[in-house]
This record gives C-alpha cells, sequence and structure tokens, in this order.
C-alpha cells in the first residue's frame, strides 16, 4: 500500500483522514493508498489552482496509475542563483535533440510493447521555455475556456440590449408624442426643426449616461456577487479585488449611450415636423409616417429572411455558411416581421380579445379597442416580448428534437441491455480498461449471465483525416451489432477487424469513399495507418462518423481510458442476477455509472432538460426586460389618457372596470407578442435543426405543449405588467382627470 496527499479543501469538504486507506481509481486501475497529508498549490494555507481537486502520489506511482510508465508531460527546472538563463537552454535543448535522435535511431529495435506505448511520441519535439513563457502559454490556454463562456454571456447581454432598445424607442415615441403641444410652443418662439431634433438627442444621451453609470454598478455588484459564490462552492479565495478596467467603463457607456441614441433617432426625427401653429390646438400628436412604406420594406425584408432560412435548410453547403443563412435569414426575418407586425395588430388583438370581450362585456371591449387603435404602439410594445420568447421557442424546439432523436436512437437501435459509462462523457474522464476486461471475463466465466461486453473508447478531433481533425470512436466490432444497430448500407461490420473502419454515410459521400477503398489516418504522434473502408452506415447517433476496432486504439492511442460499456444479457437471463454481477465489478469504480436502458433515457431526459432550463434562465432576463417594457408603455399610456379615463368615470364606469380595462388591454398586446414570438421561434428552431448534424440531431419534435405554456406565461406577463398602471388609473381624482391637459 502506497501513500498519497490531498489538498486541504477536498480533505476537509469530504472528510478525508490523515491515516486512513483509500482506494484511488485512475486510468491505470484501482489501488489502495494511505493517506499521509495534506498539501495545497502555491500557498501553505489553501489550494491556488482555483476550482481543481488536488490527489498528489511520489514520481513512479503517478506514472502508473495514470498509465503512463516511464512518459513526463513536462519537466520543472530549477536554476542556482547567478546562473545563465539562456545558456542553460541552449545546453539542455542541445542534450534534448541529441538524445531525440537517439531514441528515434533505436525505435524500431525496442521491443514491440515498448514501441506500441511509444509510438505516439516518437515524433515528438521537445522544447525548452522560460517560466515566462509557460506561464504566458497557460494563461492562453486559460483564455480560450474563459472566451468560450464570455462569449456565450455576452451573446445573451447583446439580447437584453436588443430588447431595451426596443422599449427605449417605443418610450420615447410616446413621451415626444405627449409633448408635442410643449415642442410646437418652443417652435412658435423661435426654435428650428433641427434645434428640437437636436434637444430629443441630447435629453436620450443624458438617459444614456445615468444608464450607464447604474448599469455598473449593478454589474460591480453582481459580480461581487458571483465571487462569493464561488468561493462558497470551492473555487477558494480568489486573489486580488475585483478589476474595473477604463475598458470596461468605455465599452459599457459606447453600448450604454450608443443603444439610447441610436433608439431615439426615429422620434427625434418627427420631431423637426411640429410646425409653430400646432401650439394652436387642443388635440395635436405627431405624424406617423407612412405605413405603406413601411409594409413595402418590411415585406422585401421578411423575403429576404424566409430565402436565406430556405437556402441554409435546403441546400449543401459547409456548416459554417449554413449557420450564416441561417443566422442571417433569421434576423432579417425578425426585423421584417417587426415592421409589418401594425399591419396585422387589429385582426389579431380583436381575434385575442373575443373571449375577454365576451366575459367582461365593456371593460373587455375597451380593452380591445385600446389594443387595436395604435396598431404601431401595440406592435413596439410587443417586439421586446417577441424577441424573448423567439429564442426560448428556439431552444425548446431544437432541445426536444435533439432529445427526441437520441430517445429515438436508444430505443430502436441498441439491443444492449445495461451500460457502464463516465457519467461526464469526457473522454479524457473515463476509467481503466481492466472494468472491460474483467467484464469479459465474466462474459466467458458466466453465459448465463452476460452474453459479451463491448467495451468503447474515443478521442475528439485526435485524428487527422482528409485534410480535416475528425473525432474517432473504437468499439469492438466483431459484436457490435448485436449490441446496436448503427443502420450498415454498405459493407459490414464484420469485415473491419483491425485494418478496417465504419464511415458515416455524409463523409463518406464527402470524401468520395467506397467499401474497399484506403484511407490515410494520422494518429498524435505524427504517425500514420492505412486504412482500408470497411463499411459505411446512416446512423450516426451513438458513435458519431468513424468508428475502428479497439485494436487500432490499443496501437495508437493506448493510453485512451475507457468511456463507455455495454453489456447484453442472454435470452431469458434473470436481469436482476445479471445486473448484480455486473455491479459486483463496476462498484470498485465510483466514477461508473451503470444503468439499464430506462434509467439512461431518465438520465439523457434530464441533462437535456438542465441544459435548457439553464439557457431560459438566462433567456428569462431579456423576457423579465420585456415585462418592465409593457408595465412602462401601460403607464405612459395611462397618463396619456388621463382626461379620457376621467369621462369614463364620469360616466358610469366603477373603478374595478378600469382596473380590468387596462389589465387587459395588456394581456392582449403580451399575447400578440407571444403569438408572434412562438411561431418565429418553432421557424428559426426548424432552420436550426436543418443545420444541424444528423450525428446531433435527426428528428424534428416541437412540444406544443410548451409552446401553449410560453402563450400562457406571456398572458400573465401582461397581467402583472398592468398591475401598478391599473391602480394608478383606478385612483385617478375624477375632477381632475376631466381638466387634465
Amino acid at each position: 500500500v502506497g501513500e498519497f496527499m490531498l489538498d486541504n479543501m477536498t480533505a476537509d469538504e469530504f472528510g478525508f483522514e490523515i491515516g486512513e486507506t483509500y482506494t484511488v481509481s485512475a486510468p491505470g486501475g484501482n489501488r489502495r493508498f494511505v493517506l499521509a497529508g495534506t498539501a495545497n498549490f502555491g500557498s501553505p494555507d489553501e489550494n491556488k489552482n482555483l476550482g481543481a481537486n488536488l490527489s498528489l502520489f511520489d514520481e513512479e506511482t503517478t506514472q502508473e496509475i495514470a498509465n503512463k510508465v516511464g512518459l513526463y508531460d513536462e519537466i520543472s527546472i530549477f536554476l542556482e542563483e547567478g546562473a545563465d538563463e539562456a545558456a542553460v537552454m541552449a545546453d539542455i535543448q542541445g542534450r534534448l535533440d541529441r538524445a531525440t535522435v537517439e531514441f528515434r535511431s533505436i525505435f524500431s529495435s525496442l521491443p514491440d510493447e515498448q514501441q506500441q506505448l511509444l509510438a505516439a511520441f516518437a515524433d515528438t519535439e521537445l522544447e525548452v521555455v522560460t517560466a515566462a513563457t509557460k506561464i504566458a502559454e497557460d494563461q492562453s490556454d486559460f483564455d480560450q475556456f474563459i472566451n468560450i463562456i464570455s462569449s456565450v454571456l455576452l451573446g445573451f447581454a447583446i439580447i437584453a440590449v436588443v430588447v431595451s432598445a426596443f422599449i427605449i424607442n417605443n418610450t420615447f415615441a410616446i413621451v415626444i408624442g405627449q409633448r408635442v403641444r410643449e415642442l410646437a410652443l418652443l417652435r412658435a418662439l423661435g426654435a428650428t426643426g433641427r434645434q428640437i431634433s437636436r434637444s430629443v438627442k441630447l435629453e436620450a444621451v443624458a438617459i444614456g449616461v445615468v444608464a450607464t453609470a447604474l448599469g455598473l454598478v449593478a454589474g460591480y455588484l453582481l459580480s461581487t456577487l458571483l465571487v462569493w459564490v464561488l468561493v462558497n462552492i470551492g473555487f477558494g479565495e480568489l486573489p486580488g479585488s475585483i478589476p474595473i478596467r477604463s475598458r470596461t467603463i468605455l465599452i459599457a457607456a459606447v453600448v450604454g449611450i450608443g443603444a439610447t441614441l441610436i433608439s431615439a433617432i426615429g422620434p427625434s426625427r418627427r420631431v423637426r415636423q411640429i410646425p409653430p401653429v400646432a401650439a394652436l390646438r387642443d388635440d395635436v400628436r405627431l405624424t406617423p409616417t407612412g405605413l405603406k412604406r413601411r409594409l413595402m420594406v418590411g415585406g422585401g425584408v421578411t423575403a429576404l429572411g424566409i430565402g436565406a432560412l430556405a437556402l441554409g435548410m435546403t441546400v449543401e453547403m459547409p456548416t459554417r455558411s449554413v449557420l450564416t443563412a441561417i443566422g442571417g435569414g433569421a434576423l432579417a426575418a425578425f426585423i421584417g416581421v417587426y415592421l409589418l407586425s401594425p399591419s396585422i395588430t387589429r385582426p389579431i388583438s380583436t381575434v385575442l380579445g373575443w373571449p375577454i370581450r365576451k366575459i367582461y362585456r365593456v371593460p373587455g371591449r375597451l380593452a380591445t379597442d385600446n389594443a387595436r387603435r395604435a396598431p404601431r404602439r401595440t406592435a413596439a410594445t410587443a417586439a421586446a416580448l417577441t424577441i424573448g420568447l423567439a429564442l426560448v421557442s428556439l431552444a425548446a424546439v431544437v432541445s426536444d428534437s435533439v432529445k427526441t432523436t437520441f430517445l429515438s436512437t436508444l430505443e430502436q437501435s441498441v439491443e444492449a441491455d445495461l451500460f457502464a459509462y463516465s457519467g461526464t462523457f469526457n473522454p479524457q474522464a473515463g476509467f481503466s480498461t481492466e472494468l472491460g476486461t474483467d467484464l469479459q471475463h465474466l462474459a466467458a466465466e458466466r453465459p448465463d449471465l452476460v452474453e459479451s461486453a463491448m467495451t468503447m473508447r474515443w478521442t475528439l478531433g485526435g485524428v487527422k483525416v482528409g485534410g480535416g481533425y475528425k473525432d474517432l470512436v473504437a468499439a469492438e466490432l466483431a459484436i457490435l451489432e448485436s449490441h446496436m444497430d448503427i443502420q450498415v448500407i454498405e459493407g459490414s461490420e464484420f469485415g473491419a477487424g483491425k485494418g478496417g473502419v465504419l464511415i458515416h454515410v455524409d463523409p463518406a459521400a464527402d470524401l468520395g469513399l467506397s467499401t474497399g477503398d484506403e484511407i490515410t489516418l494520422e494518429f498524435p504522434g505524427g504517425r500514420t495507418s492505412e486504412l482500408t473502408v470497411a463499411g459505411i452506415f446512416q446512423d450516426s447517433t451513438l458513435l458519431g462518423n468513424w468508428v475502428v476496432d479497439v485494436s487500432v486504439f490499443d496501437t495508437y492511442l493506448p493510453t485512451a481510458p475507457l468511456a463507455w460499456i455495454s453489456v447484453l444479457f442472454p435470452e431469458g437471463a434473470d436481469t436482476d442476477a445479471s445486473r448484480a454481477a455486473v455491479e459486483a465489478y463496476t462498484d470498485a469504480y465510483p466514477q461508473v455509472a451503470v444503468e439499464d436502458r430506462t434509467e439512461l433515457r431518465e438520465t439523457q431526459e434530464k441533462q437535456l432538460d438542465q441544459l435548457l432550463s439553464i439557457i431560459q434562465v438566462f433567456l428569462g432576463l431579456s423576457l423579465l426586460i420585456a415585462v418592465l417594457g409593457i408595465t412602462n408603455t401601460m403607464a405612459l399610456s395611462v397618463y396619456e389618457r388621463t382626461r379620457e379615463l376621467g369621462l369614463l368615470r364620469a360616466i358610469g364606469m366603477t373603478r374595478r372596470q378600469l382596473r380590468r380595462m387596462v389589465r387587459w388591454e395588456a394581456v392582449i398586446i403580451a399575447l400578440f407578442g407571444g403569438l408572434l414570438g412562438v411561431a418565429m421561434g418553432v421557424l428559426f428552431g426548424l432552420a436550426a435543426i436543418a443545420a444541424l448534424p444528423e450525428t446531433f440531431v435527426d428528428i424534428v419534435s416541437i412540444p406544443y405543449t410548451s409552446m401553449l405554456n410560453y402563450l400562457l406565461i406571456s398572458g400573465l406577463f401582461g397581467m402583472l405588467a398592468a398591475i401598478l398602471p391599473a391602480r394608478r388609473a383606478a385612483r385617478m381624482n375624477v375632477l381632475e382627470a376631466i381638466s387634465h391637459e
């Protein structure tokens, strides 16, 4: 029994005790070790390797359990004080170069077992670098990981800004419309149309400055909260304080002020049309721009967007081109629908308001009429909700289709009865090949319990084929057909053997391959292998596009851990006894999950639902902003109609009826936005599914129940958004409201 150490945080969190013996499961198998003590990286008090759980062994043991006997990932060198760094580096580099030449010269004379282990490193070039260079490289690798997360968060932030821009534009349009007489008086006093327009833009800039400042403060507070959460879930104390760089302030200012200013351009241009004589009229409003021109532009943009979507869905193109066509088409289609939406506001509002009119009579009829009489305002108010629900619906359609595809494949193509896999599906987080060997021995010794056990290993992007790097899966092809049906349409998996490869029909067509053709695979270390196309298959859902026999991995990727084992029970076997026999071996590997088909189905459903929930939480921010937009519009609308509401109260409308009228008007607006959003989300979802490879999804599934729920939620949002405006409307003093100008 050897010894090992853990970092303090891991030992404390999981209750490890010094002096106790524990089982360590690693690619090289399971071994027992005594916990000799605790240590930390970078500091005696805490682990500076944030987010990592450290287990420390001596050099020889580390190589054994990692299945890398005699191998090193890197070697750290500490120089004596005053040593010439450049000279030492040159000397070491020279020694390494000579050793590399010598190694390659004797490589072919080594025993086959050693050649197999070292082959992946035969063409490796060794390099000596300074600590500063190594730190910079590590930072670059970490930055790439962080950039992925940042890009995702940036995408959601852009969505929030776009939604906010619609609300700002609508707010300015309403506010400027309420100040027409005031602005006309300024014109009568000598102000030019350009000056009035400039004043509106300056007002937008001022609002943008205030909003940017508040946003920066809120962002800093949220960052502080996030750091606190990370510390409390085990990431350790983050060094230093949260930096606020000038670049951050500059970007926030440009986005905040820029978005506000751009949103105010339309209303600021329209105020130029206000004539001085308007100050003499009691009821004057901004003249809306012609709807005919808007419809023509909207129709053209919509047609362009639908054309781009159709192009991406039907024409064979590279994946990047398909995504570009669909992304651009979706954006154009949304802009076009937004421009066209005022033309359909009245009929749709009439339909949505029909049950409300039947139930609530006068308040329902007035609510419907209010939503119909200002189609531009209704469309603009609903636009923010349309964006949010379109994206939520898009995510739901894609997620449900992916889930349906996987579950259908599991139901129709998989014959195995039990599955053992690493819960993360990470090729670097697999388990020892010893487990596969044990289960295969079990099948040989107890055929009454286990008919066969098929092991699978894979590497992501680690093999070069036809000029590009591909994901490669290794399985025991001799028994593959009995465990799963990948729908081989040409050739046979039985004929693959050690020198064969199975290829999905799409890459086979792209490369012009058919059974019997030779293809070169380049493995890590520069080694190449000529393999024969033994079969072409249609279903790539489970194994991907490229499949070889496990013997190929034994030769070229011997250190790749197991990722998956499928177990087939003999016909008529006692499934409980068979499972117990399998779990007698898998229990020694805590990182391995063992599930039957039903349990695997439930696990995958849960994971996909969790992913969808995370996406919906982020998109929920845009929905929250949309709700605030509806609240804002309804509040401004109530203020604008103060005299009208006062007259309604004067002729007998009760407070309750007035509240109902305002609330149901907001519900109709929200349902209008929700209806457009769900419809567009389904359309975009269908386009996205067409762009995704069949390996990922090949069945279209629209979750109609979820779509209906989204519509109901949008109506609820409208009801909630109108609570305060409706209360304010009901509390108006009738006499003051009637005399309001």
